[in-house]
């Protein structure tokens, strides 16, 4: 899905409704005041194919679910989302709000998150299937700003994520994150901004050591992701992750201690 800057995409006459409470629905919980999560199966049936949640799913189906040359491995960008879209477990939705702001993204992402735990699958191996994507179409027309902004929610949001074994991705078109295998790849790139919602899996350590996260986040995360995943990691990921525990944590006594806390607020 392609759009000018300065144009942002159909909005799909269904998303702003409340969702359903019928076995179709997200958890029966979802609050009113946030967009109705769509199954993919709902947007193929209900959006209009120039609509955002139509051409989110697009860009599911023909970018992240699928092969990529410059992806330095074989099978789909993200190898869940296959899976996924055969189990029908992924969730979309988009906020029409002409003006959204960090705040009023963050209330949303917290309501979407607390939706997301309640919402089956919850249990494994089938739970490591289920996604919410959840778009901001107004802000493709604000370029960078618009981008900053999904970015700093992130940031903001992510070590709550981290602490329930959740992961909160960012999407944008300028997204200069690289793949993991090919530094010159940008898989985080979609036509929409977006943010996404899933559970943390093994081959998610990088994303916990990243330069820009102080010592004591650094270390935050990578205590959630053994706590959570300790039992399930390959012995040599758990003893990475345990040697780059050490690692940040003593950075974190080299360091002044307003320095390695991290400039986010309680969930």
């Amino acid at each position: 899905m392609k759009t000018e800057l300065g144009q942002s995409p159909a909005p799909c006459k269904h998303a702003a409704a409340a969702a359903r409470h019928n076995d179709q629905a997200p958890a029966a919980m979802q609050s009113s005041a946030v967009p109705r999560l769509m199954r993919v199966s709902e947007v193929e049936r209900e959006c209009e194919p120039t609509s955002t949640l139509a051409g989110m799913l697009k860009w599911v189906r023909e970018f992240i679910g699928a092969p990529h040359p410059n992806l330095g491995r074989s099978g789909s960008i993200c190898p869940f989302v296959p899976g996924a879209l055969n189990m029908d477990t992924i969730w979309i939705s988009e906020v029409a709000d002409a003006e959204p702001t960090v705040d009023s993204i963050s209330e949303i992402i917290k309501e979407y998150r607390n939706v997301f735990l309640a919402t089956e699958p919850t249990k494994s191996p089938d739970s490591i299937n289920k996604a919410f994507l959840v778009a901001f179409p107004t802000l493709t027309a604000r370029g960078a700003e618009g981008a900053a902004l999904v970015d700093k929610v992130q940031y903001r949001l992510k070590p709550y994520f981290v602490d329930q074994g959740m992961m909160l991705g960012e999407f944008h078109s300028m997204n200069d994150s690289p793949g993991l295998r090919n530094p010159d790849f940008r898989p985080l790139r979609s036509p929409v901004p977006m943010l996404a919602i899933r559970l943390m899996v093994e081959s998610d350590l990088p994303f916990m050591t990243r330069d820009l996260y102080a010592p004591a986040e650094r270390a935050a995360f990578l205590r959630s992701y053994l706590y959570r995943l300790g039992g399930s990691l390959k012995p040599s990921k758990f003893n990475e992750a345990l040697e780059k525990l050490i690692v940040a944590e003593v950075a974190m006594r080299t360091v002044p201690a307003e320095a390695s806390e991290a400039a986010v607020e309680p969930a």
